[in-house]
């Protein structure tokens, strides 16, 4: 099986990061589904200015976040979903990556 990757940048001053959680990455359906594809989640908190995180985002040419992608051998670059997540986009991206 490869190893999927899920990257997550958050802060806690981005609105739309705290919607995302509550309403896609929180809810019970994401929880299993991440968790029955093995997917290791990575989290990424820019709530504090963070050089690293900057870098990581300028080499994907975005400069705001939420910044969420999966990452698998066959996905090097990541899968770079939309930045207003939904349960859909969610499985649709694992499904193409598992491939």
């Amino acid at each position: 099986a490869t190893d999927i990757v899920f990257v997550d940048i958050t802060a806690d001053w981005c609105a739309t990061c705290q919607f995302n959680k509550i309403n896609v990455l929180n809810s019970k359906n994401v929880i299993d589904l991440l968790k029955n594809n093995n997917v290791i989640l990575v989290r990424g908190d820019w709530t504090k200015p963070n050089k690293n995180i900057n870098n990581f985002l300028n080499n994907y040419n975005r400069f705001g976040i939420p910044f969420n992608a999966f990452f698998s051998s066959s996905y090097p670059e990541g899968l770079i979903l939309s930045e207003l997540l939904s349960e859909k986009e969610i499985n649709n991206a694992i499904n193409i990556i598992k491939k």
